[in-house]
């Protein structure tokens, strides 16, 4: 039996990213916020309702997650949708700068059972944290608002409630030589040491907060003496807690003005396992477009299901499965300078992403 289809996408897709806000009061370098075309704003709240109880009924995705651009919890109906997404029974995914945990925000957040946090950590000390833009915010003060936020959220009465915690980390050590120059030197964790260094030191932190016996904690810190800053890791550090490691990424060449060769070919993740809605309700085909460059319809304009069975969407959903790129952002993120790189790139993200990513995207589970 084949999967059940919403329009022209299989369903359930692991996710689809609704943008309630591209405003962030971070400024962090490698972020494309500085080269974003689009006006500042907030989606309207009965788009985000609406949108909320069409993925729900339409059995669409496994969970609705709360970014795109800029951070969500700043939108000022933020804890209305929320409560409206309980009250429909859709898991909901928060993906936070986590700013506004050690204030008001994380206060009341103690009252929701999110599926998943996720907190964009990033930059993991006080020398690092300077890649931000974090308008005067102390790294020390920033610390002690996230870990503190963890702390009373895991030890409500109710506990985590299964609500799953990551916090992301940023892997520096293959460099993107085209956004620095423009941005500088973006060095994060750059090495297989201060990638154990890190995880060290913040698991450090969080077995302190849970009271983790020191028997437990020595056998973890073993393991990640085991860890390698090559590819993606996933580090369960406690049930339900995660460290992530993320590649340094250019959003989709975002930062590339150069002459680029489109690809011929290649694989995307774009409606396959997720797409995303920005806040003024262009529906595009990945996380990555932070520019709105590949809308395929608006939602304020039709219904979630109208646009996706346009055409224009089944084009493109055929196109993915043949690993042909029918729309033209597509063939610029996949692009390349020269000859040798646009005949071989496709090939390897092909091979990349579909067949090598589930060896390199390595999961460890610390406590047994």
């Amino acid at each position: 039996m084949g999967k059940k289809k919403f329009g022209h996408i299989e369903v359930p897709l692991k996710r689809v990213h609704i943008e309630l806000t591209n405003i962030c009061e971070f400024n962090c370098v490698f972020c494309p916020k500085s080269v974003m075309k689009r006006p500042p704003g907030y989606m309207d709240t009965a788009l985000a309702k609406r949108l909320i109880t069409e993925l729900k009924e339409g059995e669409v995705c496994e969970k609705a997650t709360l970014h795109v651009m800029g951070e969500p919890t700043l939108h000022k109906d933020f804890f209305e949708i929320l409560k409206h997404a309980a009250k429909e029974k859709m898991d909901i995914g928060l993906t936070t700068n986590g700013a506004g945990l050690g204030g008001e925000v994380g206060r009341r957040l103690l009252e929701h059972d999110l599926h998943q946090i996720d907190v964009s950590l990033q930059t993991p000390n006080a020398e690092s944290f300077k890649l931000r833009g974090a308008g005067g915010r102390a790294f020390e003060d920033y610390l002690e608002g996230i870990l503190g936020f963890f702390s009373s959220y895991m030890k409500r009465p109710q506990g985590g409630s299964g609500t799953i915690f990551k916090f992301r980390f940023l892997n520096t050590l293959f460099r993107n030589r085209t956004m620095e120059k423009k941005t500088g030197r973006i060095k994060v964790i750059s090495s297989t040491k201060e990638l154990r260094e890190t995880f060290k030191l913040w698991a450090k932190r969080i077995y302190d907060i849970l009271e983790i016996p020191e028997e437990k904690r020595r056998s973890a810190m073993k393991r990640i003496g085991k860890l390698s800053a090559l590819g993606w890791n996933v580090v369960e550090v406690y049930p339900g807690v995660f460290f992530e490691t993320y590649v340094l990424d250019d959003w989709g060449r975002a930062s590339d003005t150069d002459s680029l060769r489109d690809a011929w070919a290649g694989y995307c993740f774009g409606m396959r396992d997720h797409f995303s809605v920005l806040y003024n309700g262009d529906l595009v085909l990945c996380c990555q477009d932070f520019d709105g460059s590949t809308a395929v319809g608006n939602l304020k304009e039709s219904t979630l299901l109208e646009v996706l069975s346009s055409e224009e969407v089944k084009s493109i959903v055929e196109g993915f499965k043949r690993y042909r790129l029918v729309h033209p952002y597509c063939r610029r993120c996949l692009g390349s300078r020269s000859l040798a790189s646009w005949l071989v790139k496709p090939i390897v993200s092909v091979l990349a992403l579909k067949t090598f990513k589930p060896l390199l995207y390595r999961t460890t589970r610390l406590l047994d």
